[in-house]
């Protein structure tokens, strides 16, 4: 169910009568509506964030509904925008994908179209917002484990990208890609669970001490689970990062194809990281020993074609040649 008091639509028409009552027609379906009857004050109603959707006549005298798009979204990717107008044409596909509009209502079509395409805007609207919230507190939880864990300042971030790079590589989908940023931002969440003088040991970890350390990815896994909007994909990087291509690994002792494939890509871009930045416990690998190691891996820690793709990322190559 659309709640839409908590909106505001910005209506954008040169047309006096057709500003009137489609601001009329938003207005008794519970919209809070403003109006524009020009492209520079819609441009300034959205600099100051004062609307979540805009209902935009595309073909105005002056600045035209294009170059209002083109402005507005140099400041605010986030705002859902309709456009409008009373030819029967639509503008080229490629040009509404450019300008990034969520709708195009012909006014031929009547007022039950765009209320339709009004209520759909802010769902977008709203599922925006969420991500970008989730992947606000993401990033917070990263660094702050980051931190914690007296790990090298920017791993976390590191990881997301290198892992994306190397998922794009591999030809994951839009919500592969997404589940995997997202587990790479808390593959390490449960070490919050991990005592200090265990997690921040700097020599050998005893049999109990290893073990409890292993504990890591349960608590994570469940710790993420109770996150809205968390992927299960995502849930899948934080628990069996530390499986091995041969089985040996933990928390399942999973092998080969058993093991997820987000956490197979991730597991390849967290040892990387880990082997080219100094520890309490070492001092940092060069890349090229580190790529050497990886390349060792193949068939025990890694999957070989995941290894393979992630030796041939051109970050990793000028990392090499440097």
């Amino acid at each position: 169910m659309v709640d839409r008091t908590r909106y505001t639509v910005l209506v954008v028409d040169d047309d006096p009568a057709i500003l009137e009552s489609t601001a009329e027609l938003l207005e008794l379906e519970g919209h809070t509506v403003l109006t524009a009857d020009q492209g520079v004050t819609a441009i300034a109603f959205c600099r100051q964030q004062m609307a979540q959707v805009m209902v935009l006549d595309y073909a105005m005298p002056g600045l035209s509904g294009e170059a209002v798009v083109r402005e507005v979204r140099r400041f605010d990717p986030d705002l859902q925008i309709i456009l409008q107008t009373g030819n029967t044409t639509l503008p080229p596909r490629k040009l509404l994908q450019e300008l990034d509009i969520q709708g195009y209502h012909s006014k031929m079509e009547g007022p039950e179209k765009l209320l339709w395409w009004v209520d759909l805007a802010i769902k977008g609207y709203e599922h925006l917002r969420t991500y970008r919230t989730l992947e606000h507190s993401l990033l917070v939880l990263g660094v702050a484990l980051e931190a914690r864990n007296l790990e090298t300042a920017g791993h976390t971030q590191r990881v997301v990208r290198q892992a994306g790079d190397l998922g794009r590589r591999l030809g994951l989908s839009k919500n592969q890609l997404e589940a995997l940023r997202q587990g790479a931002y808390l593959h390490d969440l449960g070490k919050l669970c991990i005592p200090d003088n265990i997690l921040l040991k700097t020599g050998r970890f005893h049999c109990k001490e290893r073990t409890l350390m292993e504990t890591h990815v349960e608590h994570g896994f469940e710790m993420a689970s109770f996150i809205p909007g968390i992927a299960l994909g995502a849930l899948d990087v934080i628990r069996h990062h530390h499986e091995r291509w041969d089985g040996t690994g933990y928390p399942q002792q999973l092998a080969g194809d058993e093991i997820p494939i987000l956490a197979r890509i991730f597991s390849i871009c967290d040892v990387y990281d880990a082997l080219i930045s100094p520890r309490p416990y070492k001092a940092a690998w060069s890349p090229t020993e580190a790529v050497r190691e990886l390349w060792c891996q193949r068939g025990a820690q890694f999957d070989p074609i995941v290894v393979e793709a992630f030796l041939s990322l051109e970050e990793i190559l000028e990392e090499i040649q440097a």
